[in-house]
């Protein structure tokens, strides 16, 4: 009996792992036009972000993050905001509406570019 309870605890462990390493699910109300997921850029080339927003209930406005660090602050429900050139290598592109404090309200999408 003891070895099933270890056992059940370590699936419950792996699953919650995998939930936390999960890419986050896109909300149809926040969308990136442009670019697409997985896009490919030549190296000083600015990437245009074009984008959507239709804030849940408590959200005000959104921002932009590039790779997990706060790049812009998006007032406008739709338009395209402009990252200057990104370094070489991967980097991830995140929307998340956060509310008149600027605190996110769980509301975000995100896609992964490249740079070469």
């Amino acid at each position: 009996m003891r070895q099933k309870g270890l056992t059940y605890t370590y699936i419950v462990i792996i699953i919650n792992a995998l939930m936390w390493m999960s890419p986050v699910v896109a909300d149809p109300n926040l969308k990136i036009l442009f670019p697409a997921d997985g896009a490919v850029f030549q190296e000083g080339e600015p990437i245009p972000v074009k984008y959507e927003i239709k804030p849940n209930p408590g959200g005000d406005h959104s921002h932009i993050y590039i790779n997990h660090k706060e790049a812009g602050i998006l007032r406008r429900k739709k338009a395209t905001f402009t990252l200057s050139p990104l370094p070489v290598g991967k980097h991830s592109i995140c929307l998340k509406v956060v509310n008149k404090a600027h605190t996110p309200i769980g509301q975000e999408t995100c896609i992964k570019v490249t740079r070469l």
